[in-house]
């Protein structure tokens, strides 16, 4: 699942050094760092010894209490044939269109500074932290592992372990094609179907992990907030594409940790079939277990000439990401939103509309939108009695009528104050 999937070789990383980091294997460890570092911390412990795939496909299945139904194919990579391999999966995955189409989303929420170029920047994230991976495209079907040399290293093992179990998803569930490819990537059904698949696969890699080091499956879950590697510094990345990266292994490995303690593994391998519907189910499992799904909320009319380029959910969890650190519980009462970004002549407009919980929720929300925009815009003026925020090109209105609050942006200001208007 790649780029969709981000890269397995970082949440290999942080797990095993948090687990270290516990004391589990060493005292003071140093902190995690590039694969031979893993390696040789690892190496010399029992456990930890070279393996065939064959042995490593059944320990997986073993500690993730689902078989497999056929042998997965694995190969090895280079780090230099890795590169261009990945440069034709994101051809083939993530076209310019596309990646044009996100950018003028996130730019429009101001997550992203104007002239990002995205792609390049979802390439680099990709070349710098894969180390292992499977192809669940069509005809490919495939686990591989970067090695020089072809050894089953201990970080081999542990990124495959990851892997392999996104190789079992696939043998029981189509998840090439699990969400519609219409669903762009920023999308909060796509990220929701992505925490699920990644937060399994993470909890199973750390069961792994805990079996090679010899610690009871009884033993307490690693803390990585607590162990310092829940948020990782991902240098020059914009945090919407840090949190787009994380999230889905994080939040998602609470979500199934929190499926499976209700209802063991069958639970899981059914939440496969029935996968959340917003990470809103995923930060709060038990809004999955009594299916609450998102609202629906109709969408803003378009504008003259307008096509759109975009529509989709913001979500919860990238709802938390536009409001800031700290600001969590103004997500919290989310309840459903939608956006729509056009192409107007060149130019480009998006309305997001979000709907709450509660009309207190809906005032939270906007007070914590408003108070996050004067932080990066400064103080707000007044237009069609909404807060209006400018910088350069760009304009950004936030609304509250109808029971719903609404965020205008554009970088046309005619067309901005047309919308504008029309959310009051």
């Amino acid at each position: 699942m790649m780029p969709r999937r981000a890269a397995a070789s970082l949440a290999g990383s942080l797990l095993a050094a948090a687990v270290l980091a516990t004391g589990v294997a060493a005292q003071d460890p140093p902190p995690p760092g590039p694969a031979d570092l893993i390696n040789g911390l690892l190496a010399g412990l029992m456990g930890f010894k070279d393996v065939s795939a064959a042995e490593l496909q059944r320990d997986v299945a073993e500690v993730g209490g689902v078989p497999f139904k056929a042998p997965v194919p694995l190969d090895f990579i280079t780090p230099s044939a890795l590169n261009a391999y990945l440069k034709e999966v994101l051809d083939d995955e993530y076209p310019a269109t596309r990646a044009d189409a996100d950018a003028r989303l996130l730019i429009a929420l101001d997550l992203l500074p104007p002239g990002t170029s995205l792609r390049d920047l979802r390439a680099r994230l990709l070349e710098d932290n894969v180390a292992g991976f499977y192809d669940e495209r069509p005809g490919r079907k495939k686990l591989y592992a970067v090695s020089e040399d072809r050894t089953m290293t201990p970080s081999n093992q542990i990124v495959l372990a990851h892997e392999l179990r996104h190789a079992l998803q696939d043998q029981y569930i189509d998840v090439h094609n699990g969400v519609p490819e219409s669903v762009g990537d920023f999308d909060d059904r796509r990220v929701a179907f992505m925490a699920l698949l990644e937060g399994d696969a993470t909890l199973v890699m750390e069961r792994f992990l805990m079996q090679r080091l010899g610690v009871p499956a009884t033993t307490a879950p690693v803390d990585l907030a607590a162990a310092g590697f829940a948020t990782p510094t991902l240098s020059g990345v914009p945090p919407v594409l840090r949190d787009h990266l994380i999230v889905p292994y994080l939040a998602g490995r609470d979500f199934v940790r929190a499926l499976q303690e209700r209802g063991g593994w069958p639970a899981v391998r059914q939440a496969w079939s029935e996968p959340p519907r917003s990470t809103e189910q995923v930060l709060h499992p038990e809004k999955y277990l009594a299916r609450e799904d998102p609202r629906a909320v109709p969408g803003p009319p378009p504008p003259a000439g307008g096509r759109v380029v975009e529509e989709g959910v913001l979500g919860e969890a990238l709802t938390r990401t536009l409001l800031g650190e700290g600001n969590d519980a103004a997500a919290a009462g989310w309840g459903g939103d939608l956006y729509r970004v056009w192409d107007v002549g060149g130019r480009t407009l998006m309305v997001w509309r979000t709907e709450w919980d509660t009309a207190a929720d809906g005032r939270e929300f906007h007070d914590a939108v408003v108070r996050r925009f004067t932080r990066s815009h400064g103080r707000a003026r007044r237009l069609h009695g909404a807060d209006l925020f400018g910088r350069g090109a760009w304009n950004i209105g936030i609304a509250a009528a109808r029971g719903r609050v609404s965020l205008v942006a554009g970088d046309d200001a005619g067309l901005f104050a047309a919308a504008l208007k029309g959310e009051r």
